[in-house]
């Protein structure tokens, strides 16, 4: 008997995973690499995606000279998500590799807003190609990178527990980010990080309605660079959609979209009001039923450097 109920709860755990609500797309803006992923669904995925990003140059000094940032470049990553069940929930071991680059996609991005005649949000301010990652205070060097590089982040292993259906319910669970990099080269806080997260979804016809929080935390080590900027040591988070999916028989109805917003906290206290201030992003999904196994979207930044300029992703699930 108690065989039969752990087996009845892994196959409960497979359908939330499979059929509620997904993992936000996470903000992967390089200094923020040092926070823990937003907790997953616990579903086996295969993530590929880029992210280009600036900081243009009259924003990139305080004006009493303590704090100096540079961001230009773009990350090329392919995150992968190995899922399995273990108890009543399912644990998730999230890997990611990066190569770091010069801004290939900058030129493409500055002829897409001279099509559409709007600003470039001083893109052309900022020289297309430069590589450099870079942030320092009071003459510590927090982290820079210059050149080039393919790297390991940091690692999340997480265990989520689902409850009620994949159309009514949610999920409840934790995470911890082992440092399996540097953060001279922005691959993790070289600490551990924490995270605790609850989710939740309602069907209402063809609208799901859906919504994610959670708290990160991060250790530091003693004589870690990051203390000269960072202010404290937890960050809220705060993820709220809506997602469509046609009845099927046609190309238009089986067109499914999840439109989401996150707001994020941030942990620097630099002086400079874009790394500084709140962020706010969009995420658009789409997916369609002749391609289950398959998504397809792009993020945006809502009026703050704290997120990347745009993010492109395509994800497949096997």
């Amino acid at each position: 008997m108690k065989l039969n109920v752990r087996s009845a709860l892994a196959a409960l755990a497979v359908s939330l995973g499979l059929g509620a609500q997904e993992t936000p797309h996470p903000n992967r803006l390089a200094w923020l690499s040092i926070l823990p992923e937003p907790l997953p669904e616990g579903t086996t995925q295969f993530a590929l995606e880029g992210s280009n990003q600036f900081l243009r140059p009259d924003r990139r000094d305080t004006a009493d000279g303590r704090t100096h940032a540079y961001l230009q470049g773009e990350d090329w990553s392919l995150v992968s998500d190995l899922a399995c069940a273990l108890g009543p929930g399912r644990f998730n071991l999230r890997t990611r590799v990066t190569y770091r680059s010069s801004g290939i996609a900058s030129r493409a991005i500055m002829n897409w807003h001279d099509l559409l005649g709007v600003e470039q949000g001083g893109r052309d301010q900022a020289p297309t190609f430069d590589d450099v990652y870079h942030l320092d205070r009071d003459g510590v060097t927090v982290f820079d990178l210059r050149k080039p590089r393919l790297q390991i982040q940091g690692v999340d292993a997480a265990w989520v527990l689902p409850f009620g259906t994949g159309a009514n319910g949610g999920r409840a669970g934790a995470s911890l980010q082992i440092p399996t990099g540097h953060l001279d080269t922005l691959q993790s806080s070289g600490g551990l990080g924490f995270l605790a997260g609850l989710a939740g979804w309602r069907t209402l016809g063809p609208i799901r309605v859906w919504a994610q929080a959670e708290q990160a935390w991060m250790d530091l080590p003693e004589h870690s660079p990051l203390k000269a900027v960072i202010s404290r040591r937890h960050v809220f988070r705060a993820y709220a959609g809506a997602s469509f999916e046609g009845p099927g028989g046609s190309l238009l109805r089986g067109l499914g979209l999840d439109l989401s917003w996150a707001y994020a906290e941030t942990p620097y206290r630099t002086g400079l009001v874009r790394i500084d201030k709140y962020g706010l992003q969009q995420t658009w999904v789409f997916r369609h039923r002749n391609l289950p196994r398959w998504r397809f979207g792009f993020t945006e930044k809502g009026g703050t450097f704290t997120n990347p300029e745009i993010t492109g992703f395509v994800v497949f699930r096997p």
